[in-house]
């Protein structure tokens, strides 16, 4: 699978699996930037999420992918590629950051989040007598087989897991490695339910949920069989299940049981499909955003 895998992304499925990266990776930043910023290797603490839109003078929007504001006062600008980065691509970082940097009147830099597989990706735009650079972090050299190879090892220990650690989870199937994508999902799953994470049931039900983002997109049916059910142990499982609880109460439980589960799996497929991960994640905690999704999408 693994291979055919990374065979499907470089082909007719690159447009699909580039917008559902996207998706995940801003869902990320939103929810989990402290985490994310340093495991980029962004140093300094967030203080505050910053605006991402803009409107020029000449009527035109300027819409980055994620701005934070930093404890001594700065701005970092992170954008997120899942294609080669263009000379149009810095041409267009530089203007958000001029214009930031004027309106706000603050230091802004900006990090390049890729998940290409191009090895070689542009850092710097040469302007006349100016050089513009941005920081680029190519997820491809990271490698995934590391990461569950060093959570496992704090889990044999014993050690406590906190949020930041299990973080890298969300981000290994966006990764190199030998590991099989089914069971980079399988195993985060099970990392993220784990005893030793100390973490509330909000934080693992939205990591969760950004593993089972992927998981339907890009596993086959056998697969994604056993991704659920192992879903099934976790608490974004027992949100499903409660789900059911409540159909089950007009229509026999385990019949409505059943029912519950159809109807939140195909909305992740659906949510999925359109690359609304963002969407997946909040929905896996907030019922009445839910139950808008249903009606939406008329399940």
């Amino acid at each position: 699978m693994g291979g055919t895998y990374l065979r499907e992304q470089e082909s007719a499925g690159a447009s699909g699996f580039s917008q559902l990266e996207d998706k995940v990776m801003k869902t990320a930043a939103q929810f989990f930037g402290e985490d994310l910023l340093p495991y980029a290797g962004v140093k300094g603490r967030i203080a505050r999420v910053a605006p991402t839109e803009h409107v020029h003078l000449e009527m035109r929007r300027l819409e980055e992918d994620f701005n934070f504001i930093m404890k001594d006062g700065s701005w970092r600008h992170l954008e997120f590629e899942s294609d080669r980065i263009r000379e149009k691509d810095l041409r267009r970082f530089r203007e958000y950051e001029a214009y930031i940097g004027l309106t706000y009147d603050v230091p802004v830099a900006t990090t390049v989040i890729c998940t290409s597989r191009v090895k070689i990706l542009k850092k710097e735009l040469v302007n006349g007598m100016n050089v513009y650079r941005v920081e680029v972090v190519r997820l491809r050299d990271r490698n995934a087989d590391k990461v569950f190879e060093k959570l496992r090892r704090k889990i044999n220990r014993g050690k406590i897991l906190r949020r930041h650690n299990v973080f890298p989870l969300l981000l290994t199937p966006l990764m190199s490695g030998k590991m099989e994508m089914s069971q980079r999902i399988y195993q985060g799953m099970e990392i993220l339910q784990c005893e030793e994470l100390k973490a509330g049931d909000e934080d693992r039900k939205r990591m969760q949920s950004v593993l089972y983002a992927l998981a339907v997109k890009f596993l086959d049916r056998d697969e994604l069989k056993m991704i659920k059910e192992r879903i099934g142990m976790t608490v974004l499982g027992q949100m499903l299940f409660e789900d059911g609880m409540e159909k089950g109460i007009e229509k026999g439980i385990e019949k409505g049981v059943q029912q519950g589960l159809g109807r939140a799996n195909a909305l992740i497929v659906k949510l999925a499909d359109a690359g609304r991960a963002d969407d997946i994640i909040r929905a896996a905690s907030d019922r009445t955003y839910q139950e808008q999704l249903f009606k939406e999408f008329g399940i």
